[in-house]
C-alpha cells in the first residue's frame, strides 16, 4: 500500500496548489501571508479542510451512507491575531466563489495543538491525498436535509462560540482534476535550484554565512551593470548569480536556494548608506529573476516587501515597472561605485581593471550598434533617402533626445532608430524602440511646424532592427504605425 502523501509546509503547499507565494515578504511574514482558502490559476478556491471542523454523519434514511459535511466562512469569538484577517480573507473568497459559480475544493488538514490553545489556527499538515470537492448545501433547498440530520446543533457544539456560522458544504465525489494533486510526492521537497519555491529556505551549503554572501554579491552586481552596453541590461538568474558567488551544493553544482535571503540582505546594506549624495538608490537586485515558472524573467519572492503594490498588477505591468528600474540602474552609472566604497567592498575584478573607462554603465556603445549606424547611414535608400542628402548619425533633437540616424532634405526628415542583436538579451528593449519612434516622430513633427511654418517637410521615422521584431510585438507595432525594418545585417 502506497505511504499517504502528508505536506507540513503551508507554503509548499499554498505555491503547489493556487501559486501564492506565502514568502513574497519575507518567511517571517508568512505567519500573517498563509491563506485558509486561495483560488487557483484555474480559477478553484482551494480550500483548508480542518480536520476538527468536519462533521461526521451516517445518514439513517440512506441506507447508513455516511456523509462529511463542513461549515467554513463566517465568524468565530475564539480568533485571535492573523486569525481575524485570515477569516475576514476567507469569507470574501467564499462569496465570491458563490456569485461567480466557481469551483470549490478542501484538503484535509491538522490544525497545530499549540496554536489552537493561542486562540489561532495554524496548519500542521495537509492531507494531500485527501482532497474533497464542496458542495454547498443552500438554506432552503437542503432545509429537510438540515433538518434531518441535526446540523445546525452538530455543528454549533463543534464549533464553539459562533458569530456568523458561515456557509454549509457536504464533501462530494470529484468533478474534476484537483490543483496540485496531480504532483508527484515530494513536488517540493527539492525544487529546481533556479526555482522561487526555495529562495528564502535555509540553503545547505557549508562555508559562507549569508551576510557574507550578500557582501560579495554586491560588487558582483554592479559590475554586471558596468559592463553592459546600449541602454540594455540584461539580467541575471538566480543560479547565474550562485555561479558567479561560487556557491554550491555538496554535488558541486550551482545552489540558487536560500538566495532570497543573501539578496534581501544586500537591499538592506545598500539603503543603509543613503546619504544626500545618494539618495534614492535604485533597487539593485532587481536584476536578478526567476529563471522558469511563472515568473520567469522577473524578480522573485521578496520583492513585494519594498514595491507594496507590485503583487496587485498584471504580468505586463510588472515587467514595464521593473524596466523602468532597469533604467534607472543603468542612469545611476559611476556612483555605483562610490556605493562600493561607503559599503567598504572592492570592486570586482574587472571593475578593478577598467574604472576610468567612459563606457559601461548601460551608455558604452557596443560595436554591433554603431556598425548598425554606419550602415544605415551608408545605405539610405533602406529608408528612402537619397546620397545627396544632409545625414548625421546621433542627430540632437529640442526634446534633449538623440535620434539614431537622420536624414534630411528640403521636403523630407527621415529619422531610424535602431537596436542590434544586442536587444535580443532583453526583449522589452524591442516594444521601447517602438515606443522611442512614437516619441522622436512626435518631436520631429513638432520642430518641423516650428521651423517651417508655412511648408513644414514631411516627417517620416523607422525602427531599423539588426534582428526580428518578436512576433508578439507586431500588432503593437501596427497599432501604433511604426515602420519596422528587420534583418538589416551590416555584414550583408
Amino acid at each position: 500500500m502506497d505511504k499517504e502523501r502528508v505536506e507540513t509546509s503551508p507554503h509548499n503547499f499554498w505555491k503547489l496548489t493556487c501559486d501564492v507565494d506565502t514568502y513574497r515578504k519575507s518567511p517571517q511574514h508568512a505567519r500573517h501571508d498563509t491563506p485558509w482558502n486561495a483560488f487557483s490559476p484555474e480559477e478553484v478556491l482551494v480550500c483548508t479542510l480542518w480536520k476538527d471542523q468536519i462533521l461526521d454523519i451516517e445518514d439513517d434514511a440512506e441506507g447508513g451512507r455516511l456523509r462529511r459535511f463542513v461549515r467554513l466562512g463566517g465568524k468565530m469569538r475564539e480568533w485571535k491575531g492573523p486569525a481575524v484577517a485570515h477569516g475576514r480573507e476567507a469569507d470574501e473568497n467564499l462569496r465570491r466563489a458563490a456569485a461567480d459559480k466557481l469551483r470549490v475544493v478542501g484538503y484535509e488538514a491538522d490544525p497545530d495543538p499549540a496554536s489552537l490553545k493561542r486562540g489561532e489556527r495554524k496548519v500542521a499538515r495537509f492531507y494531500m491525498d485527501r482532497a474533497h470537492e464542496l458542495q454547498r448545501v443552500f438554506g432552503f433547498s437542503g432545509a429537510d436535509l438540515v433538518t434531518r440530520l441535526r446540523l445546525e446543533e452538530r455543528f454549533q457544539e463543534r464549533r464553539g462560540d459562533t458569530i456568523d456560522p458561515g456557509y454549509l458544504f457536504e464533501l462530494v465525489s470529484p468533478k474534476g482534476a484537483f490543483p496540485g494533486r496531480q504532483s508527484p510526492p515530494g513536488a517540493l521537497a527539492n525544487p529546481p535550484e533556479d526555482d522561487e519555491v526555495g529562495l528564502f529556505d535555509q540553503a545547505p551549503t557549508a562555508g559562507l554565512s549569508n551576510a557574507e554572501y550578500a557582501r560579495l554579491a554586491v560588487p558582483i552586481l554592479i559590475e554586471h551593470v558596468r559592463v553592459q552596453r546600449d541602454g540594455v541590461l540584461q539580467p541575471l538568474t538566480y543560479k547565474d548569480l550562485a555561479e558567479r558567488l561560487n556557491r554550491r551544493n555538496k554535488h558541486g553544482e550551482a545552489w540558487a536556494k536560500g538566495l532570497g535571503q543573501v539578496l534581501g540582505m544586500a537591499t538592506e546594506m545598500i539603503d543603509s548608506i543613503a546619504t544626500p549624495e545618494l539618495e534614492d538608490i535604485p533597487y539593485l537586485t532587481t536584476i536578478v529573476v526567476s529563471g522558469q515558472g511563472k515568473n520567469k524573467g522577473l524578480p522573485g519572492i521578496g520583492i513585494s516587501g519594498r514595491w507594496r503594490d507590485y503583487e496587485a498588477l498584471n504580468r505586463q505591468e510588472k515587467e514595464a515597472k521593473v524596466f523602468a528600474e532597469y533604467l534607472r540602474i543603468l542612469s545611476f552609472g559611476s556612483r555605483w561605485s562610490t556605493v562600493l566604497e561607503l559599503l567598504g567592498l572592492s570592486p570586482a575584478d574587472a571593475t578593478k581593471a577598467d574604472t576610468s573607462s567612459a563606457g559601461g554603465w548601460g551608455g558604452g556603445e557596443s560595436d554591433e550598434h554603431k556598425a548598425l549606424k554606419q550602415f544605415i547611414k551608408a545605405n539610405p535608400h533602406l529608408v528612402g533617402a537619397e546620397p545627396g542628402w544632409f545625414s548625421e548619425e546621433e542627430y540632437a533633437l529640442k526634446s534633449g533626445d538623440e535620434i539614431d540616424v537622420f536624414f534630411r532634405s528640403g521636403h523630407q526628415w527621415i529619422g531610424v532608430e535602431v537596436k542590434s542583436c544586442i536587444s535580443d538579451k532583453l526583449e522589452r528593449d524591442y516594444e521601447r524602440g517602438l515606443y522611442q519612434a512614437i516619441k522622436y516622430a512626435a518631436v520631429l513633427e513638432a520642430q518641423a511646424q516650428v521651423d517651417h511654418p508655412g511648408a513644414p517637410p514631411i516627417v517620416k521615422v523607422f525602427l531599423a532592427l539588426e534582428r526580428t521584431l518578436p512576433s508578439h510585438l507586431r500588432a503593437t507595432a501596427e497599432k501604433l504605425g511604426v515602420s519596422v525594418l528587420e534583418n538589416i545585417s551590416p555584414s550583408a
